[in-house]
This record gives structure tokens, C-alpha cells and sequence, in this order.
């Protein structure tokens, strides 16, 4: 690769976070999450019964975020997505519900191979689409179909967001990244 191409790489990795919020001191996996108010995020698609995120993430695996309807959901359920768990093997949907004693028991609702999807070296951007029906589609940013989709019967909301990481594994996220 020429001197001219990476810079061209770095410049649409820059472009592609530029103007995002950053998140890298994360709790662990069974920590007490920092849940952001989406309410708060000012690059928020609301389209008809629909609101749409744009995340970037960066680490070898176990990209994992949750989303619900309470800054502290303790005793109510969540959506856990993770992005390249397993060894960045595959991705998940889950429904996750955390006791007050913060015990969890995970229902997965979908698992789809995705070797290979993170990268330590620059972000994967994906949008997540949180549907007030209860579909959760997450699309890698330029593609046109989702790489993950469920149902969420329950409908919980994306009222905030959470982002964690799984044990000492390293992983950074960009939020309320520009559309």
C-alpha cells in the first residue's frame, strides 16, 4: 500500500468517528454500567417507529452494549448486544435480566457467525435500529442489510445505553456519532 492510500485509510477512519462521544473506561462485564439518557445524544435518527444509533467500535472482541427503559435497570430486563464475542467469532442479541443483587441470567435471541469483525487497530461502525415493534436491526455502516436482526418481544425501549467490556479485554466505543 502506498504512503498516499494510508494516509486515504486514516483519514476515512478519522471521518468515520469525527464528532462521535467516546467511551473507554468501562466497568467490567458484571460491573454497574455509566447508562447514557439517548434522550441526551444529539445524532439520533427518529424515523416513523424507529430511532437509529451509529456506534463505532474498537477491540479484539466482545464488543457488548445494552440498552433499556431505566438509567439503572436492576431488577428489569435489558437488550445486550454483542458485536464479535466468542473469540470474535459471532454476534448476539440477548435479553439480559439483572437481579438487584446484580445475578443475570442472558435468553439469547439470536447468534449469527461474524468472524473476524472486530479490529484492534480501527473502528467498525455500526448502526443500530431499535424499532417500537420490537425489531432490532444491526447493519455495518455502508452495507444495506443487517448482519443481526431479532425480535424483542417485550419492546423494551432504547430510553439509555450502556457500554461494557468482557473482563480485561480492551475496548473503546464511539456514541451519538454524527449520520
Amino acid at each position: 500500500m502506498s504512503r498516499e492510500n494510508d494516509g486515504h485509510a486514516i483519514t476515512t477512519v478519522g471521518a468515520a468517528i469525527s464528532g462521535c462521544k467516546q467511551n473507554y473506561r468501562l466497568a467490567d462485564y458484571n460491573g454497574q454500567l455509566d447508562y447514557v439518557s439517548t434522550n441526551t445524544l444529539h445524532n439520533v435518527i427518529q424515523s416513523g417507529r424507529s430511532r437509529v444509533f451509529k456506534i463505532g467500535i474498537v477491540g479484539t472482541n466482545d464488543g457488548i452494549f445494552r440498552y433499556g427503559e431505566t438509567r439503572y435497570p436492576y431488577g428489569r430486563d435489558v437488550i445486550e448486544i454483542v458485536i464479535s464475542g466468542w473469540a470474535n467469532t459471532q454476534s448476539a442479541g440477548r435479553r439480559q435480566h439483572r437481579t438487584l443483587r446484580n445475578e443475570y441470567s442472558n435468553l439469547q435471541l439470536t447468534a449469527v457467525p461474524t468472524q473476524g469483525l472486530l479490529s484492534p487497530f480501527y473502528p467498525i461502525i455500526i448502526l443500530l435500529e431499535v424499532s417500537t415493534t420490537g425489531l432490532v436491526r444491526i447493519t455495518k455502516a455502508g452495507d444495506k442489510e443487517p448482519f443481526l436482526e431479532f425480535i424483542d418481544e417485550r419492546r423494551i425501549p432504547a430510553n439509555y445505553i450502556g457500554f461494557t467490556k468482557h473482563n480485561d479485554n480492551d475496548v473503546i466505543y464511539f456514541y451519538d456519532c454524527p449520520l
